[in-house]
């Protein structure tokens, strides 16, 4: 791929591992995340050991430009990287995700604003809040900020966050501009809000930021994130996919892993099960055998579906060709809709446990729990992008 290429060429100052290492290392982590899910979820934090360790193994470098320590990946790698974690724990494959995005954020942001970041720790993370509702107005030389900026995942552990926020327009009748600000810890509190039936470790907290000033190149206008950029931007290959398709697949591409999970643990308890006033054996009925392999079936669509899917739109920035709204659209209606595809399955697993599906401590539960929250995030919510991309096939109307 032209992004692996491209990253051990622009600066070859460290060794970018391959897939099969940075597997390997995710998945010596596992025990240790499994160890301490439970406390995680008291805490309404990932363990802050867990990140720690996370950083060491160079996981979180994946989308971080090569310049300042980074790989600049084939985001494929990341998608199995984060469902090593999601067959675990999704909190901690949350977590994950969204913190390593903000690197690929930062790769389209001015070198200075990545030096503020990087330069005196490459292994600084960055949270964020997108949704643009922090009020901002102009000064010399930047911006002034202000607001509340709600789901922060990550945030305790992060030094800096990027906030979303409309500048005014500078001449009468002109729209306002939607911009991203990159913001140091220390101008900002957080909030303690999180309180959630699901994904309770994430930290997905509230960031509060009081009239602060954020210089002109720690800002970034994003475009509208479907379609790839052009070689017109400069930007290495990685840092040309469409913005928000990769934010997106950091919060839906989880649902396999999670899948996975659930199917592992609703497998091993059909094997022993018996259930019923004739103490029938589970594995005897064929609904349970039917959960069993279309959910394994289903999932593994929905990966091939993700991987496919970016192959596409790599092939578009190696090859300099423009890709279509209408096969952006089509791209981004599966990414948004995968989620709930596996949530769906779950729930069916769920029922057919009957009484034990109910516990706290069912083999389920939690995954249950965490799917119906992540299922909530706009992210994970198709019915926009149908609409949008029906409109695309109909045309123009006459």
């Amino acid at each position: 791929m032209a992004t692996q290429k491209m990253a051990t060429g622009r600066l070859a100052r460290h060794e970018i591992p391959d897939r099969d290492d940075l597997m390997a290392r995710a998945r010596a982590l596992v025990p240790a995340i499994v160890a301490r899910r439970g406390a995680a979820r008291v805490d309404r934090e990932v363990s802050a050991q867990t990140v720690a360790e996370m950083k060491a193994a160079g996981l979180f470098r994946a989308f971080q430009p090569v310049a300042w320590g980074g790989y600049e990946l084939d985001p494929r790698i990341l998608l199995d990287l984060q469902n090593v974690f999601a067959e675990h724990c999704l909190s901690t494959a949350w977590v994950f995700g969204v913190l390593s995005i903000q690197s690929f954020m930062l790769g389209r942001m001015d070198p200075r604003a990545q030096a503020d970041m990087w330069g005196e720790d490459p292994d600084m993370l960055a949270s964020s809040s997108f949704p643009p509702v922090g009020k901002v107005t102009r000064a010399e030389g930047g911006y002034r900020i202000s607001g509340r900026f709600s789901f922060s995942s990550g945030s305790h552990h992060a030094g800096w966050a990027v906030v979303g926020g409309m500048v005014p327009p500078e001449e009468a009748g002109a729209p306002p501009q939607m911009r991203l600000f990159l913001v140091p810890r220390a101008d900002y509190r957080i909030d303690d809000v999180w309180e959630t039936i699901g994904l309770r470790a994430t930290g997905s907290n509230d960031l509060v930021i009081e009239d602060v000033f954020v210089p002109t190149y720690r800002s970034y206008a994003p475009d509208a994130g479907l379609l790839p950029l052009g070689p017109e931007s400069g930007l290495p290959a990685l840092y040309r996919l469409p913005w928000l398709y990769m934010f997106t697949s950091m919060v839906s591409n989880l649902g396999v892993g999670a899948g996975r999970g659930a199917l592992a643990a609703f497998t091993e308890t059909t094997r022993t099960r018996r259930a019923g006033f004739a103490n029938a054996a589970s594995r005897d009925n064929p609904a349970f055998l039917s959960a069993i392999g279309r959910t394994r079936a289903e999932v593994d669509a929905i990966d091939l579906a993700a991987k496919h899917n970016f192959a596409l739109l790599i092939d578009h920035v190696d090859q300099d060709r423009a890709m279509s709204l209408d096969q952006a659209l089509v791209c981004r209606a599966q990414l948004t809709g995968s989620l709930r595809r596996v949530a769906v399955l779950v729930d069916e697993m769920q029922l057919l446990l009957g009484g034990r599906g109910i516990r706290t401590d069912g083999p389920l539960t939690q995954i249950w729990l965490d799917l119906a929250a992540a299922r909530a995030h706009p992210g994970n919510d198709p019915g926009l992008i149908h609409a949008q991309l029906a409109g695309e096939m109909l045309g123009p109307v006459g």
